[in-house]
């Protein structure tokens, strides 16, 4: 008997430090900006000779410490540190890409880039961050949003950060479900609540272990 009850306060040990990592919220990072719908520049030109590919594909012309300020915009704290004011509860990272000229490509900046985002509407509260490589820092740049569309005006290109609200990446998680690309798939940070299953199977382990112990007593006491 007393092999039992040790092998079920271990179960109960286990389960209950497992709902502790169920409850912690993280931003995270995913392919859903799918291509560019237009790009112009300062003059109103057509620009075709722009690519947007994953950030992590074009790490090599970043040095280490730039790398560690892209990656670290996938953060809480630093995304609010970024935002400041325009900052809102809920808010995060859903694409991470590089953004970039190819070819003989001679354009006249500002350019302003519409890209094509799954899950996004007109209604969507959204920002869009861009690092400058040379500053070495995020700046937040103006930007609209619209039917399946983000736009954003660009003095420079670099790697780019593609923030929405708590909805909308509800929204984007729920229009890259049928898609089969691996770069255009969200995952959506789990909410606090979400370990309540895991509490629950940890009370009921709990309640198990209890009956488990009076019966042993009585037993005892016969």
């Amino acid at each position: 008997m007393k092999k039992i009850l040790a092998v079920l306060c271990s179960a109960v040990l286990t389960v209950a430090m497992t709902v502790t990592a169920f409850a912690q919220p993280s931003v995270v990072a995913s392919g859903v900006v799918t291509g560019i719908n237009k790009a112009v520049d300062a003059d109103g030109n057509t620009i075709g000779e722009i690519k947007i590919d994953p950030i992590e594909s074009r790490f090599d012309n970043l040095t280490d410490e730039q790398k560690k300020e892209v990656e670290a915009i996938k953060t809480l704290d630093k995304l609010k540190e970024v935002l400041g004011d325009k900052y809102q509860d809920g808010m995060s990272v859903v694409d991470l890409k590089d953004v970039y000229l190819y070819g003989d490509a001679d354009v006249k900046f500002p350019i302003t880039i519409t890209f094509d985002v799954l899950g996004v509407t007109s209604s969507s509260k959204v920002e869009v961050l861009h690092y400058d490589t040379t500053a070495s820092k995020w700046e937040v740049l103006e930007s609209s949003v619209g039917e399946g569309t983000i736009t954003a005006t660009f003095n420079s290109l670099s790697p780019v950060a593609f923030v929405v609200d708590n909805q909308t990446a509800a929204a984007i998680d729920k229009a890259n479900a049928g898609t089969t690309t691996g770069s255009n798939t969200s995952t959506v940070s789990p909410k606090t609540g979400e370990g309540n299953t895991m509490m629950m199977v940890a009370m009921f382990a709990a309640i198990g272990l209890a009956g488990m112990t009076v019966v042993a007593a009585g037993r005892k006491r016969a």
